[in-house]
This record gives structure tokens, C-alpha cells and sequence, in this order.
């Protein structure tokens, strides 16, 4: 029986070594390479439960690095309120995403390489369909969010919203694909080593210096995608996944792409920009996009909701 964290450690590993000597190859960074012009997209999130609905910030940015200098390029915000509120947060947060993905879309033209924060597969959600929908395939603007006008019904709003986002997904990857880049900072997924942990974990505890796993291929079900006109492009559209680490003290990040001989080139362009393993240019701008607490408080008091009073009063019904 295992009993020590060492122990554990050392079952751990006895249990995934050979496949590790397979997928983990460590590299060395290239020296003398061109800097490329890098847009990095990120977006934050807040939500507050009242009496009358859901109050939420959504917001999102997109800034160019350049010559080493940030450019903040363009920005969007929303704030709205969702009555009653069923699955607010879910829609608060497909709206955040949208503004992202119309971000990436419009600035996309301005730079040789695009980093969107998450992953391929929560961008496009896990929301089966067997009837696709074509309603807000015509409605799609990179100026609006066409599922706002929705207001009847939160189900289908949320569903329109889903669609919205994989409209939007679908054009930014026939615009740019070779040159978008989505980074993940948590990854749960353990597709390689098939363990009770991540990935993630099993190559942080038993990797050591800059590398990547060997890319694996992945297929964006059919199933998943509620847009028709978005289906023409995402429905079994092949994307990779490889597991990097871009400096010797870094985590271990994931990234998906689109094109399986592109990763070498991603790692090359990212390692020079990185900070602490992680790229500068998405450290900016979720710096920039992270509402904090003078926010949330600046916006209470402009919808006069007034800071809870009583400890014991549960907040949601302020």
C-alpha cells in the first residue's frame, strides 16, 4: 500500500514512464529569430445575484506587441442585467467569450501570430444538438451580440449565444487558423497519460526544462455544434493539442492549433517573449481586463445597490 507522498511519487511515475520517454521531447530554444507581431485576446468576468436578476461585467481587450512595446488596440464592454436569471453565469460568460472572438476576428489582419486565452473545445462548448440552427447565422456582426435581442427565452437565448460563439470561432478560424494560438493555464484534460491526475500535473512533477509533448490529434464533434453555418467549418475540423513548457522554471501551459507542423515555429516565436514561462503579451492583457474591486464597487453605486448591511443577510438579495 502507498502511503508517503514519495511513495506515491514513485508509483506515479512507475506507472507512466514508458509512455513519458515517448511523448515528453525536450528542446532547444532557437537563437536570431525575427520577433513577430503578436495579438494576445483576453477577457474578464463579474456577476452579482440580486432580487430583481443577475446583474454582470463581461469585458475584453486586445493588444498588439510589437518591437517589444504593448499597443492596446480595442476594447469592448457590457454591462447587463438577466431576469430571473437562469443559467446567468453561463450566458454572462459565452458573451465574454464572444467579445474576445470579435476582437480576434477585427485585429486579426494586424499580426502574424493571435493568442486567445482557453481552449479550442471550451470555446466551441459541449452542448449536443440534433437540430441545428440557422437563426442567427445572418445576424452575426462583429459589433453586436445578436442573441441579446433574445429576451422571451433563456433557454434559447442560451442557446443562440452558443451559436453565436461558434459562428464567430468559425470565422476567425477560415480567416486566420495557421496563426491562432489557444493557450490554457489549467488544463484537467489527461488524455496521454490516462491517470487520476492531469496531464499537466504528471509532466510538472516528472518533466524538468524547456520541451513539449508530441501533438496529439483531436476532432471537433459534429454533435457539438448548434450553428449551421458555423458547422461548414468547425463540424470535424482537426486541431492539436501539445503540452509545452517555454523556460526552465515555467508551468507547464497547453496549447491548441490548428496546423500539427506550426508548433515548432509557435514555441520559437512564444520562448522570446515569455515572462516566467508564460507570454507577456496575454499577461498584459488580462492585467488590463480583470475588473476589480473599485469596478464592481463604481457600478453598485451607479445602479444604487447598496453594500450589505447586515453579515447575516444572505447577499443575493440585495
Amino acid at each position: 500500500m502507498v502511503t508517503t507522498t514519495a511513495e506515491l511519487k514513485s508509483y506515479l511515475y512507475a506507472m507512466i514512464k514508458d509512455k513519458l520517454e515517448k511523448v515528453w521531447i525536450p528542446y532547444s530554444p532557437q537563437t536570431g529569430i525575427t520577433p513577430k507581431k503578436v495579438l494576445a485576446v483576453d477577457g474578464g468576468l463579474w456577476s452579482k445575484e440580486t432580487r430583481s436578476g443577475v446583474i454582470f461585467i463581461a469585458d475584453a481587450e486586445a493588444v498588439l506587441m510589437s518591437d517589444g512595446n504593448i499597443i492596446r488596440l480595442d476594447d469592448k464592454a457590457l454591462i447587463d442585467v438577466f431576469r430571473p436569471g437562469n443559467k446567468a453565469k453561463e450566458r454572462a460568460s459565452l458573451i465574454m467569450q464572444l467579445l474576445e472572438l470579435q476582437l480576434a476576428i477585427k485585429n486579426g489582419n494586424k499580426a502574424d501570430l493571435i493568442l486567445l486565452d482557453g481552449s479550442i473545445s471550451k470555446k466551441v462548448g459541449r452542448h449536443k444538438t440534433d437540430l441545428k440552427i440557422s437563426d442567427v447565422d445572418d445576424l452575426f456582426s462583429l459589433d453586436d451580440i445578436a442573441s441579446l435581442k433574445e429576451r422571451e427565452s433563456e433557454e434559447k437565448m442560451h442557446k443562440y449565444l452558443v451559436a453565436e460563439n461558434q459562428i464567430a470561432l468559425s470565422i476567425l478560424i477560415e480567416k486566420y487558423g495557421d496563426k491562432v494560438l489557444f493557450v490554457s493555464k489549467n488544463s484537467k484534460t489527461s488524455d496521454i497519460f490516462n491517470q487520476g491526475y492531469s496531464d499537466v500535473i504528471i509532466l510538472e512533477l516528472f518533466t524538468q526544462g524547456i520541451g513539449y509533448s508530441e501533438p496529439i490529434e483531436k476532432v471537433i464533434e459534429d454533435k457539438y455544434i448548434l450553428s449551421l453555418g458555423a458547422s461548414k467549418i468547425l463540424s470535424n475540423l482537426k486541431y492539436y493539442t501539445s503540452f509545452i513548457r517555454l523556460d526552465n522554471e515555467g508551468k507547464i501551459l497547453r496549447l491548441d492549433f490548428l496546423k500539427r507542423s506550426n508548433l515548432i515555429d509557435f514555441i520559437n516565436s512564444l520562448i522570446p517573449i515569455c515572462v516566467r514561462g508564460y507570454p507577456y503579451p496575454l499577461l498584459e492583457v488580462h492585467k488590463d481586463v480583470r475588473i476589480s474591486r473599485e469596478d464592481i464597487k463604481r457600478i453598485m453605486r451607479l445602479l444604487g445597490i447598496k453594500p450589505k448591511q447586515e453579515e447575516w443577510w444572505p447577499s443575493q438579495f440585495l
